[in-house]
Order: structure tokens, then sequence, then C-alpha cells
């Protein structure tokens, strides 16, 4: 019996969800394996790749953008700015300090990020083009579709 098989006898029988949940348990281990190789650390990456789009932001805005307590994000930019990695500075007149990435952070964020895209693309290349487009748009399609039902559950 081929690997197919094997795997389609295991999961006959199981709930999708619960199929889902075993797929995205196992991308989140190789995330996460890929992330404790790489020269940032999870919280860094994060954050860096927050500020890819060259906004500068607020501690309050950058709290919210990544979902984490404003103490969390505290603790992370200024672990950030003692690496280096983030500058914080204070515009004439404004009460507020902007949070920023170094040079030296986009530097360190692009070397991440392109790691981890040969992963993907060593991955994705095995796969025929039609199948690698399907999977991208089926991908698209839950993930937003569970972005709105998220709101919908969480709002009060």
């Amino acid at each position: 019996m081929d690997e197919a098989s094997l795997a389609a006898l295991a999961t006959a029988g199981t709930p999708a969800s619960r199929r889902l949940a075993d797929i995205m348990a196992q991308l989140e281990r190789h995330r996460r394996h890929q992330e404790q190789h790489s020269p940032l650390g999870t919280a860094d990456l994060r954050l860096l790749w927050l500020f890819s789009d060259g906004t500068p932001r607020t501690l309050r805005v950058i709290a919210d953008d990544l979902g984490l307590e404003q103490s969390t994000v505290n603790r992370q930019v200024n672990a950030a700015l003692s690496a280096g990695i983030l500058r914080r500075y204070r515009e004439t007149g404004a009460s507020a300090h902007l949070v920023e990435a170094t040079p030296r952070g986009v530097a360190a964020f692009e070397q991440g990020v392109q790691e981890i895209l040969r992963s993907y693309d060593a991955v994705l290349s095995q796969m025929t083009e039609a199948d690698r487009e399907r999977l991208l748009e089926l991908l698209d399609t839950f993930v937003g579709m569970y972005t709105r039902a998220d709101r919908v559950t969480t709002e009060p």
C-alpha cells in the first residue's frame, strides 16, 4: 500500500476540522523549527515583519497590529532596541515615541525571510504549477474566511 493510501486510511472517518488541526499543528512545528534556526528570534522576526512596510508605529499601534498585550510589546521592543534592530524617536512636537526598523534590522529581516522562502521554494518546486496555484488560492480563501469568522466570534 502506498503512502497516499495509508494516509487516506488513517484519516477515514476523521472530521475535516480535526484533520485541518492536525495539519496546522504539523506546519506550526516546522515553522517553529525554522525560526529556531533563524538569525532572528521569533519576536524580532514578527516585529520586523510588521515594520517591513516602512511605517513607524507607536507601541500601542504595534500591540494592536500584533494582537499582543502592551507589556509584551514593551518587553519585545526594548529587547529589539537593545539589539539595534529597532530605533525609537520622537517627532518634533509629538507626545508619543515612534518605533521603526534600523538598517541593521532590515538586513537581518531580509536574511531571515530569504532562508524561510528558500525552504518554501524547495517544497513548492516539487509540486506542479497547477497544484501550487490551487494550494495558494485555497489557503488564501481559507485564511480570509477564518479571519472573518474570528472577527464575528470575538467582537462584542
